[in-house]
Order: C-alpha cells, then structure tokens, then sequence
C-alpha cells in the first residue's frame, strides 16, 4: 500500500458504505462527516480507493456526535455511531430518493423507526484466539481487516445480550479447544436468548460442562454447530423445547421460531413495520393477498387476520413448516403455506389466481422473477418492503412499466448506525 502515514483530509461527501470521501473520490475515511477536516490512519488500498479511520477531527461536523460504544471507530459492526440519529435517517431517505431516481412517490412516508440502542436481536460474532494477547477475542470483525474487534460488550445487542460478550470470551477461553470456535451466533425472541456455537473439533467431558454451567449462569440456550446448518442440535438446558418466540400485539400473534430461522433483527421495528404494511395494503374483508417471501409467517399472519385469504410462499422448506406452526398455534385458518422457488423465472405459485393484493419481502437480489407474475391484472396494489434500494429501484421501475403506480415510499430504520437501508414502498394499478 503506497499510503502508511496519517494524512489531513478535507471530507466533501459521505457514501452509502459508511465513509466519507474526498473531493477527489480517492479517500474513503470510516468515521468522518462532510465539511470535516480530519487526520486518517490509512488501512488499506482497494480499487485504487484508499480506506482510512478517522483518529482526529479539526472541525467537528454538527451532526457530530460522540459514539456511544469505545470501540466504534474500528469496529466493521456499525458505521454511523458518530453521526446524530436524525441525521442517519436523513442521509438514508436520501440514497433511497437517489436509487428511486427518475421515480418519485406521490408522498414519502415518515422512517419507520425505534429504539438505536438495544435492538439487535441477531448477530453473527466471530471468535479468534490471538496468541499475542494471549486470550481470546469475540465481536464484530474490524472495518476493512480480518480481525477480531477487542471489545467488552457491544451496546447494540439486545437486552443482557449487550454484556455478554466478555464473559463469552472467558468461556471460550477455558474450552480445551478454543483455538477451533470460530463463530458464535446469536438469536434472541422477546424473552430468551439461544446462542450457536461453531466448533471444528469435538468437545471434551469438561467442555460440556463449562457450557453448562454458562447456559445456567446467563439463562440461554446453547446449540453447537460441528458442521453444516443441518448439524446445529441443542445442548443446553435439556428441559424446554427448541424454539425462541416473539409477538406482534397489535394483531394478537406470538411466533416460535428457531435460532437458525430468517427473522427481523430488530423486533422493535418489526412490530411498526407490519403494521405499516398493512396499512399501505388498505385490507378489505373481501381481499386475497399473496406473501411473497413469506419466511415464517411474519406478515402472512397480521394480514389475515383482515382478509378473506393469503397464500404465502417462501423456497425454504423449513421456514414453511415454521409458517405452518405458527398459523396452527395463533388459529389462524385462512392462510396456506407453500415451498416455491420465487427466483425462478417463471414459479408456480399454488392458490395465485384471484388474489389482488401482493406483499414483497425478497433478499437483497429483490423479486426480479415475479414482476411477470405481478402483470395480472387481478393484482391492484403491491406493498413491496426492501433490504436493497439497488434492486428495489430497478423491480420499481419493472412495475411502473406494467401499468402500477408509485404511491408512497420511506425508510424503515431497522439498522440504527448501520450502512443497511430497509425500505418500504407502496404500488397502485392505475385506473
């Protein structure tokens, strides 16, 4: 790399990965703000960009502030901790006005937004023993590195979970083989915790003893993982059954789920983002409506509850059966579930025919595969909620053509401090 030193930069813009540029788009600097001058100790050179972490600010920008967690600055986990909130969610309604580009909504809808602290209900830490600390690190990884942020709890965890991470790094420690957990998953539902140890080598007597002994202390369930997904199996406690949960009030639902499951990472904003859903559908008791990527059943359910039916499909066989589960447990009879593959270019979707109002909740390579499916002309309104302004703009763009409407488009803030932007967008049959 050409550049070791600290530099002085003058920093003109800030870009959806979390940096803020210079004029000249050559340097990328992770905790800065436009307007700022700052002192940036380069980390790497990639694409003849070169990636720095601010370590000194001559000129605070005002929508600077101070970050919550010590370890912010180098931290992969979070990008905009030194950024006021209120200005996080401007700069995210402004990538998605940017990517809707030439489209633009009748009106924008407000953030959907919740707690900025405390809200991660999902994580995926990695685990490394470092020989030169001579302990074992766990955490997010570093921004632009490989390794293992040094951290002793992590503020947006949510619940307890936030202060587990040293006591997760002393139970690591004392493991015969901590040298071979190279992650820990964490899933939480309103009330539990389970966490998801990947293992290369096998444990001993002791080991399972220690984690016991954890599982008791902390109160979570503890799975380990020696291989595959398929290979994930509960340790501890032997008392319960397998499964987390998590409700939505506002329409009388509680869903079980497990650790491994597809689910929101912030439950807090997930119970307004239904909720907005489905009042962007305007539900009629006569309505038929299709889920598209329907995972569990998190929208699937709240909308039947308003509707003559729904039929929610997903290509995950177990998120169907989870699906199932979760409309037999909260007696919800007018929805059906089917494993299909909505990426495929031309699925067959079971009970389609007749529904005439569709949710989309894709992946982040968004629903390219149903616009075809989306021309029927029974279909009058489409609420599409999106991971990837990139791909929602261009499906946009897709439905505009066939005749739709853009209606109403806004953020859903469920990555407070992160570079992710969910979003929400409201499509009408003209005519």
């Amino acid at each position: 790399m050409k550049y070791r030193e600290p530099l002085d930069l003058t920093i003109d813009t800030l870009n959806e990965d979390g940096c803020g540029l210079s004029a000249d788009g050559q340097f990328a600097v992770y905790g800065s703000l436009p307007g700022e001058s700052v002192t940036a100790q380069p980390l790497t050179q990639k694409r003849k960009k070169v990636f720095l972490k601010t370590i000194a600010v001559k000129n605070p920008s005002s929508e600077r502030v101070e970050p919550h967690c010590p370890a912010a600055a180098s931290c992969g986990g979070c990008s905009y901790q030194h950024m006021k909130h209120s200005a996080q969610l401007e700069f995210k309604s402004g990538l998605l006005r940017k990517h809707l580009l030439p489209l633009e909504p009748l009106e924008w809808l407000p953030p959907v937004t919740g707690p900025t602290l405390g809200y991660r209900s999902k994580a995926r830490l990695g685990v490394r023993y470092v020989e030169k600390k001579g302990r074992v690190l766990v955490g997010f990884r570093e921004k632009q590195k490989s390794y293992i942020t040094d951290i002793s709890a992590c503020p947006v965890l949510s619940g307890d979970n936030a202060d587990l991470i040293t006591p997760l790094q002393e139970l690591v420690g004392a493991l015969s083989v901590a040298r071979s957990v190279p992650q820990i998953e964490v899933a939480a539902g309103d009330e539990e915790t389970a966490l998801i140890i990947r293992h290369l080598e096998p444990f001993d007597q002791h080991d399972l003893e220690l984690l016991s002994s954890f599982s008791d202390r902390y109160g979570v369930q503890i799975f380990l993982q020696p291989g595959g997904i398929k290979t994930i199996r509960r340790v501890f406690p032997d008392t319960q059954d397998t499964y987390l949960e998590y409700s939505l009030p506002k329409f009388g639902l509680d869903f079980r789920f497990k650790p491994s499951d597809f689910t929101q990472v912030n439950l807090a904003v997930n119970r307004q983002m239904v909720a907005r859903a489905v009042e962007l559908l305007d539900l009629r008791p006569t309505d038929g409506v299709f889920d598209a990527f329907c995972g569990i059943g998190n929208f699937s359910l709240a909308i039947a509850r308003s509707v003559s039916r729904v039929v929610g499909a997903e290509q995950s066989a177990e998120s169907i059966d989870r699906a199932r589960l979760n409309s037999s447990l909260n007696a919800v009879e007018n929805v059906t579930f089917e494993v299909v593959d909505l990426q495929d270019d031309s699925p067959e979707i079971p009970g389609f025919t007749g529904l005439n109002k569709v949710l989309l909740d894709p992946p982040r390579s968004g629903a390219k595969a149903l616009m075809k499916v989306l021309e029927s002309p029974d279909v009058e309104r489409v609420v599409y909620v999106s991971c990837n302004p990139e791909t929602l703009a261009r499906d946009a763009k897709m439905l505009v053509q066939q005749g739709f409407t853009l209606r109403s488009a806004g953020i859903i803030d469920m990555f407070p401090h992160t570079t992710h932007v969910e979003s929400v967008a409201l499509f009408c049959r003209q005519g």
